[in-house]
This record gives structure tokens, sequence and C-alpha cells, in this order.
């Protein structure tokens, strides 16, 4: 939706520097001292999944588990 043109909305700078880069997306201010922002994952546990969608899942969770907390943030 934010490549769309329909909205902003805040992105990992790593997420977006090759969009931006692109000028398929343009950062608003504040251009420096940006604030820290929590990624959560979120999933319905009553979905039935089929094998591909739960080893990615697992793989996500895992990869969150076994990341120390300053590996996973760029302040």
């Amino acid at each position: 939706m934010i490549m769309a043109g329909l909205g902003i909305c805040p992105l990992a700078l790593h997420v977006a520097a090759r969009d931006v880069r692109d000028q398929q997306l343009w950062q608003v201010p504040l251009y420096e001292g940006l604030p820290a922002i929590d990624v959560h994952v979120v999933w319905n546990p009553a979905t039935v999944k089929n094998r591909a969608e739960e080893l990615l899942l697992q793989e996500i969770l895992t990869a969150i588990e076994t990341t120390p907390m300053e590996v996973r943030t760029y302040r």
C-alpha cells in the first residue's frame, strides 16, 4: 500500500534503503535521530498452516530467540 502511494509507514532503514535509493519510496522528516520502533511477529495460532508456512514461522521464531538483542538492533 505504501508503494501504491496510499499512505506512510515506519520501516526499518535497511528494509527501505533500496527503494529510497531507487526513488520508489521517500523518507519523510525526521532525517536524523530516528526513534527505535519495535517490530512484532503476529500470527493466528488457530490457523491451519501447510508445511512450508509452519517451517517458515518456526525459522523466524528460532532466529529471534537465538539472536541476541544487541545484534538485532542497530542504534
